[in-house]
């Protein structure tokens, strides 16, 4: 059966010049080692972006070390999909090592050593490496090919989930390394926040040194615009003790570089805050069984210190469910009700509905299916019959109408038992920060919210709680980031927040919180929260 044939054009963006001697920089690749006693692997190499920095390096090592340069085959190995790329790219080789005194026919042969076109990920790729460097294709699930996906899941197995394929990337480069050896990637952060990226962590702490994270959200990396959210990430074959934590701003450039790699090799590594950096050291390992935070070093210690000594919002009497998922919002979410009966119409509520800091309710209503927790006979009501059989292909073709024919017209989701009638905190899925907004008029949440209630937390002083900028920190740091530049609010970054015992705040600080909500004051908010966890506001 011939292999699946992988075409991965969409996910190419190149690197820019400076971004990559800073990653060859950060693994050693420096022309005082002998560099021709080992290999590089760049994975995915395009037009030679990394290969036109790598290549005089490497000429100029074996002119210190005495190497003829025809002696180099097996000192580069670069990958790429495309031919006419890989051609592309062993032109740039070539001309490159021309420069560098060697023949033309010695440069064409190394060349084509040098440059394989073939899959990283499918290809029997037989060597160990000292460095893997690169910007491994960012293609999403939705824009692979079926068949050649499968094939790289079942051979790459942190690709769980709706993993996107640098995911492979990291655990072939990863495979490669010898001992002591280095994989450089700048690619998107998701993977250290999602769900599709718990296998990769898992792999990454219990087998390897994760030496350092530069996050590259606000920096101009790319020779294009690309909403990608890079960070930089070096990982060691070597037993870890600790991380370099480090957060670029909109100014970090090649002018920057020299004063990050100072920082870098310093032996105290103190705590850095520049004009175009941040930078500490944390020690020990990141936890291989949650996501891991990411922004400033300021606020993953405040996050550290709050883990460490604070309970989860469930310990404290919270919980946090997300609002009704439908699976045909257009046949049950409406304006015009019709001939539904009145019994049946719920009023809904979603992010357009939450504004200025209270619940300005639209008009739209839920047709619902359920009657407490029991899905209802049509029969008994002809009006939501009459309207759901409007719909009945589209309901049916559903999974979960396939899947229930006999109760074709429910909703994926069933409403708890309460029917969304207690008072509750009403949050967006997607903002800038969390705003939370108080429902005491049963409102039904739509699926793009979420809803928080308390059985021992005033819901006023809770929303001043979550209303702060410490609150706010939590969500941040672990949040997976919208091409927008949004923040995704959802309950498993929401769990995340750590907050005291509502017994353990004294009624000052209580009636404050329920102040700051009302006036939607987020600054006082923090300095009230700042003042009850005894931490600086700032940090």
């Amino acid at each position: 059966m011939p292999r699946p044939q992988a075409d991965r054009g969409a996910g190419v963006v190149y690197t820019r010049a400076w971004v990559v001697d800073l990653m060859l920089d950060l693994i050693g690749y420096d022309v005082s080692a002998d560099l021709g006693a080992h290999t590089i692997v760049e994975p995915g190499c395009g037009d030679g972006a990394f290969l036109s920095r790598i290549v005089p390096r490497l000429a100029a090592s074996a002119k210190e070390h005495g190497r003829p340069l025809d002696s180099l085959t097996e000192a580069v190995r670069g990958y790429e999909l495309d031919p006419e790329s890989a051609e592309r790219a062993r032109t740039v080789v070539a001309n490159l090592l021309v420069q560098a005194g060697a023949s033309e026919e010695t440069s064409r042969a190394l060349a084509i050593a040098w440059v394989v076109q073939g899959d990283f990920l499918l290809d029997e790729i037989d060597i160990v490496a000292q460095w893997v460097v690169g910007n491994p294709p960012y293609v999403r699930v939705e824009e692979a090919d079926p068949a050649v996906y499968a094939a790289y899941r079942e051979r790459w197995t942190t690709m769980s989930g709706r993993a996107d394929i640098y995911i492979g990337f990291f655990e072939a480069g990863l495979s490669l390394l010898a001992e002591g050896g280095k994989l450089c990637f700048i690619c998107a952060d998701r993977w250290m926040h999602n769900q599709y990226g718990a296998g990769l962590r898992r792999h990454v702490v219990d087998n390897f040194a994760l030496e350092l994270l530069l996050e590259l959200h606000q920096s101009d990396v790319f020779d294009v615009p690309v909403a990608a959210y890079p960070a930089i990430t070096v990982i060691e074959r070597a037993s870890h003790s600790s991380t370099a934590l480090a957060t670029a701003r909109p100014t970090f450039g090649a002018s920057s570089v020299l004063r990050f790699r100072q920082w870098l090799a310093g032996d105290e590594k103190k705590d850095l805050s520049e004009g175009d950096f941040s930078a500490a050291m944390l020690e020990g390992r990141l936890r291989a069984d949650g996501s891991w935070p990411s922004g400033p070093p300021e606020r993953l210690r405040l996050i550290a210190d709050l883990e460490a000594r604070l309970p989860s919002l469930s310990e404290v009497g919270i919980s946090i469910g997300v609002g009704i998922a439908t699976g045909a919002d257009k046949v049950y979410v409406v304006s015009e009700p019709g001939g539904v009966e009145p019994e049946l119409l719920k009023r809904a509520i979603g992010p357009a509905d939450l504004r200025d800091g209270v619940v300005k309710w639209a008009g739209r209503q839920i047709v619902s299916p359920w009657k407490g927790l029991d899905l209802v006979d049509l029969a008994e009501y002809p009006g939501a019959k009459a309207h759901f059989e409007k719909h009945a292909e589209a309901l049916k073709s559903r999974y979960v109408g396939k899947r229930n024919p006999n109760a074709w017209w429910r909703t994926i989701d069933r409403p708890p038992s309460d029917d969304y009638k207690g008072p509750k905190l009403i949050v967006a899925d997607i903002n800038d920060k969390i705003e939370p907004v108080l429902d005491t008029k049963g409102y039904w949440p739509l699926h793009s919210a979420y809803y928080i209630t308390s059985s021992e937390w005033d819901l006023e002083a809770l929303g001043g709680y979550l209303l702060s900028d410490i609150a706010g920190a939590f969500v941040e740091a672990y949040s997976v980031k919208m091409a927008n530049g949004h923040l995704r609010v959802s309950a498993q970054y929401l769990k995340k927040i750590r907050m005291p015992k509502y017994s353990d705040v004294g009624e000052e600080n209580r009636l404050a919180l329920a102040k700051v909500f009302a006036d939607r004051d987020r600054r006082e908010a923090t300095s009230v929260v700042a003042r009850i966890l005894d931490v600086e506001p700032g940090e």
